[in-house]
C-alpha cells in the first residue's frame, strides 16, 4: 500500500507534531510504502530510506507564507505527480483548507490527524486565528476519518456535527533503558549532577512558558541552577529577550541549540527536577 504523508515540516523532527510523526514513521509496517512531504529548508533526510520516500517541497519564507506555500505545493505535487496513494494521512488542523484538493484524486481515502488547536497560539494574530479556525472546519469536514492525540477533540466533536474523532494518545520509547552516561557531562557546564533544574523544548516561542520560569525563579532565587535547552533560532523576538533575562539571572544556563537526542535525555536523567510550563500541548512528546 503506498501511504502520502502530509502536513509536517521536516524529518529528522525538531520537536513537536513532527516527531510524533517520525516515531509513527519508525513503526509503520515495512509491507507499505509511505511517501512523506517535508520542506526544502529543513534538516537534510535522504530522499528514501528503506520504505520510506522523502519528497521534498519548496516553501516561501515567512511564518505566513511559509506553511501556506508548502501545504499549496505539497497538494499540487500530490495531484501532478504523486503516485497511485492507496491513502494520504494528513498531519495538523492548519492544512485544513487544502484537503479540499487533495479529494480531487478520487477514491483516496483521507485520515486527518489533530495535535492540538493552532489558533491558541500567542504568535497569531487576530486574522491568523480566523483563518486557523477556518482551516479546523475544513480539516474537520472533508478528511474522511479523525483522530486526536488529546481527549479534547473527542469531546468538542459536537462542534462539526456528528463526526467521530478516534482518541489516540502519543507515546514514548522506553529510551530509560538506552542510558548513554557519556553524552552529556553537566560539569561542562558550571552544573552539579543531580542537582540542577532543566527546562528544555524543541523550537522556543511564547507558548512554552520560559518566560513564566523566568518570573518563577527570579522571585524564588532558588540555591540551585537552572538549565534552560532549546532551538533560540526559532522565533527572534522572544528569543532574545529570553536571552537578557537569562543573562541578567544569577544561576541560568542556557544551551541554545538543539541536543542531540541521547544527550537530551542523560540531562534529564541528571535533573532534580523537570519543569514545562507550557500555555499550549494536545499531548507534548518532550513532556512524555
Amino acid at each position: 500500500m503506498d501511504v502520502a504523508v502530509l502536513g509536517i515540516k521536516g524529518i529528522p523532527a525538531a520537536g513537536g507534531a513532527d516527531r510524533v510523526v517520525e516515531k509513527l514513521l519508525e513503526s509503520y509496517s515495512e509491507q507499505n510504502e509511505y511517501w512523506v512531504y517535508i520542506r526544502c529548508d529543513t534538516p537534510d533526510a535522504a530522499s528514501c530510506q528503506g520504505h520510506l520516500h522523502f519528497i521534498h517541497v519548496p516553501a516561501l519564507r515567512g511564518k505566513h507564507l511559509g506553511s501556506f506555500s508548502f501545504f499549496l505545493l505539497s497538494c499540487l505535487h500530490y495531484l501532478v505527480k504523486g503516485r497511485r496513494y492507496d491513502l494520504a494521512h494528513v498531519h495538523n488542523s492548519d492544512f485544513g483548507l487544502f484537503v479540499p484538493l487533495l479529494r480531487l484524486r478520487w477514491g483516496v481515502p483521507i485520515l486527518g490527524t489533530f495535535h492540538g488547536d493552532p489558533y491558541t497560539r500567542a504568535k497569531w494574530g487576530r486574522m491568523a486565528r480566523i483563518y486557523l479556525r477556518l482551516s479546523e472546519r475544513f480539516f474537520a469536514h472533508f478528511c474522511h476519518r479523525l483522530t486526536s492525540v488529546s481527549r479534547f477533540k473527542e469531546r468538542a466533536r459536537a462542534l462539526w456535527g456528528s463526526r467521530p474523532v478516534d482518541y489516540i494518545p502519543n507515546g514514548v520509547d522506553p529510551y530509560w533503558q538506552e542510558s548513554a552516561p557519556e553524552a552529556f557531562d553537566p560539569a561542562e557546564l558550571g552544573l552539579e549532577d543531580g542537582e540542577y533544574v532543566l527546562f528544555a523544548c524543541g523550537r522556543l516561542d511564547p507558548t512554552k512558558g520560559l518566560h513564566h520560569l523566568l518570573d518563577a525563579w527570579e522571585k524564588v532565587r532558588p540555591a540551585r541552577k537552572l538549565l534552560v535547552v532549546g532551538d533560540f533560532g526559532h522565533d527572534a523576538d522572544y528569543s532574545t529577550r529570553m536571552d537578557a533575562r537569562i543573562s541578567a539571572l544569577e544561576g541560568v544556563v542556557a544551551h541554545r541549540s538543539l541536543l542531540p537526542r541521547p544527550a537530551l535525555l542523560e540531562a534529564l536523567r541528571r535533573a532534580r527536577l523537570f519543569v514545562f510550563p507550557s500555555e499550549y500541548e494536545a499531548m507534548s512528546m518532550m513532556l512524555l
